[in-house]
């Protein structure tokens, strides 16, 4: 079921109107596309059971996506990838492998569950950090989209914001269920531990 949504979600980045809107009209298309690839398809991915991960990358699992959520997103560099067709690629790849290494990290089960939900908190705050750049910033930071015929009539610095704003709500809500997911694992550990020390009857 998962991998068939994973074939769902990249088609959907890939075959929908979604690809072309966002090279060339909307930043918040973009943004939409990214987040399928990098976030829900990665995430269906890792929940498919397929592959696991040693523990030794899995542990720098957040760091290296931090840097390339960020790297990717520095003006320069992502107009390069808007305006060169192998660039754009190795951009997709980066953010699904980087977010295939992420959810593997707060998924699978090889690191502790704390260490899981640390990396989970970080990566919440991290997409609450770079979302807010997109929300809060006083102008149009990508030259491509600011003088593009936007969808929906909006302006450059409001599809900019409704960018901002997606990766926002779609970081905090897949961040939310992951994290009460791993709550429900840690007080199943407790109920075993609970029973072993609970004293005998007498």
């Amino acid at each position: 079921m998962f991998l068939v949504a994973t074939f769902l979600l990249l088609a959907a980045a890939y075959l929908s109107p979604l690809a072309d809107w966002g090279e060339h009209r909307s930043f918040a298309a973009h943004m939409a596309q990214h987040l399928l690839i990098g976030d829900l398809a990665a995430l269906t991915l890792v929940l498919s059971g397929i592959g696991r991960l040693p523990r030794v990358v899995l542990v720098v699992a957040l760091p290296i996506w931090v840097v390339d959520l960020a790297l990717w997103h520095v003006p320069a560099i992502y107009e390069a990838a808007l305006h060169h067709v192998l660039m754009h690629e190795v951009q997709h790849a980066a953010l699904w492998v980087s977010g295939i290494l992420l959810w593997s990290a707060i998924l699978t089960g090889v690191l502790t569950i704390g260490a899981r939900l640390a990396v989970l908190v970080g990566m919440m705050i991290s997409g609450l950090a770079i979302s807010s750049v997109f929300l809060w910033w006083p102008r149009v930071l990508y030259s491509t989209y600011t003088h593009a015929h936007h969808l929906a009539g909006m302006s450059g610095l409001t599809d900019q914001r409704v960018g901002g704003g997606l990766m926002l709500l779609e970081g905090m809500l897949v961040g939310l269920a992951a994290a009460g997911w791993l709550i429900v694992q840690l007080l199943r550990e407790d109920v075993p531990a609970a029973r072993e020390g609970a004293s005998p009857s007498l």
